[in-house]
């Protein structure tokens, strides 16, 4: 079910793309720094622009992301060392107090 939901968010997403590309294929002229300059169709434009963005939060978020699995890797590692120490303790005999 998770399969054909994600499916078709894709096609939807693709159709609105396909149809945004058709419907806005003016020509635009982007003017860079040091008078470099582009020419091209506004949809490519955008996605162009839209890609980069996608690129630059991943990158910020990519930072996070390794902190976040260095702090399990390591909260694993004391998991591991608690269970050893109550397995040890458990193994030791009760002696009796009387």
């Amino acid at each position: 079910m998770k399969r054909l939901f994600y499916l078709i968010v894709i096609l939807v997403t693709i159709a609105i793309g396909v149809t945004f590309a058709y419907r806005n294929s003016q020509m635009v002229e982007i003017a860079y720094y040091l008078g470099l300059k582009w020419s091209g169709p506004l949809s490519i434009a955008l996605l162009v622009t839209f890609a980069a963005g996608v690129a630059v939060g991943y990158l910020a978020s990519l930072q996070m992301v390794v902190r976040m699995q260095r702090d399990l890797v390591r909260a694993r590692k004391e998991v591991r060392q608690i269970e050893q120490e109550v397995q040890n303790l458990r193994a030791l005999p009760i002696k009796d107090v009387l």
